[in-house]
């Protein structure tokens, strides 16, 4: 967190300096794409596998790299294109881990070294939707469902101010039950209660600096396992798309990306239940629950009793 308010902060400084290159595209995106925010252990694996099942979306697995891209564009915007490439190009190296796709920089970077549109919005359309097409060559509108995205609300606003985007809320004491189940071991620090709950707690923090700016849909997780054509109608009926029955048997197909095979993904697998709703009942002590008092408020502000 403090290396991205350090690196906002010399983003923002230069922001005063001419720019070489723009932030958006002065011809305009022919589609805007969507962003599911949260903060993780929230359903966002669910709701892709579910909106990927779309004829019109593609949503690629978790990525890393699109808030530094932001921040790095703006920082070295005084490099010609082909370097300001490489460094954008760098973010996509398979080596650095700032993503999980089947993908690489080098099928990249000639397109990005080449394009006539040389803005920050046509760079990042460019590599979603050439990694989009390389797995579903039929679609029209991409998204993006990585939670630490929400980490970086004003520079996605920055570039994407047209997006759709939308926050997908579970209950606080779940998340933090389900981050703890995680483990330190794969998860970190985010695995002590305490470090998960402000974790929520800023995720929803972003939430309502985003409803100031932008028509953002709220979902509720409980919502789209007890009811998920219900939510899913909402969720079409905000991307502009007509509702699909398919989304629902996201089950039946076998997502290739290597995330999808870890344990903590099993549940995709099979058909949408209820059965994780309450779970930190479970599994959180009492000890837990009073380091985790931070969240108390909001759990209360969005109705969690």
């Amino acid at each position: 967190m403090r290396r991205i308010k350090l690196a906002r902060t010399l983003q923002r400084i230069s922001d005063f300096l001419p720019r070489k290159y723009p932030v958006k595209s002065r011809a305009g995106l022919a589609e805007q794409p969507f962003f599911v925010l949260g903060s993780g252990r929230n359903g966002s694996t669910l709701l892709n596998r579910m909106l990927n099942q779309h004829s019109e979306l593609f949503l690629p697995s978790e990525q890393y790299f699109l808030g530094n891209s932001i921040i790095k564009y703006k920082l070295y915007n005084f490099l010609i294109w082909r370097d300001l490439m490489k460094v954008i190009a760098g973010e996509l190296m398979k080596v650095t881990g700032s993503h999980t796709w089947d993908f690489s920089a080098e099928e990249i970077f000639d397109t990005l070294n080449t394009t006539d549109d040389k803005s920050l919005q046509s760079v990042l359309e460019v590599i979603f939707r050439t990694y989009g097409l390389k797995n579903k060559p039929t679609f029209s509108q991409w998204g993006d469902t990585t939670p630490l995205n929400t980490y970086y609300v004003p520079e996605l606003l920055s570039v994407f101010p047209n997006a759709r985007y939308l926050f997908l809320l579970r209950d606080g004491r779940d998340v933090v039950a389900s981050y703890k189940r995680g483990g330190e071991a794969y998860l970190g620090k985010l695995a002590q209660p305490q470090q998960a709950a402000i974790h929520w707690v800023h995720a929803l923090e972003q939430y309502q600096m985003l409803r100031k700016k932008s028509a953002v849909l709220l979902i509720r997780y409980e919502d789209l396992v007890t009811q998920p054509e219900v939510e899913l109608m909402k969720v079409c009926d905000h991307l502009k798309v007509d509702y699909e029955d398919r989304m629902l048997t996201y089950h039946q197909t076998t997502p290739t990306a290597p995330m999808y095979q870890e344990p903590q993904h099993a549940k995709i697998l099979k058909p949408v239940d209820k059965s994780s709703i309450g779970n930190w009942q479970k599994v959180l002590s009492e000890e837990d629950l009073k380091s985790c008092t931070i969240m108390n408020p909001w759990l209360a502000k969005f109705d969690y009793r």
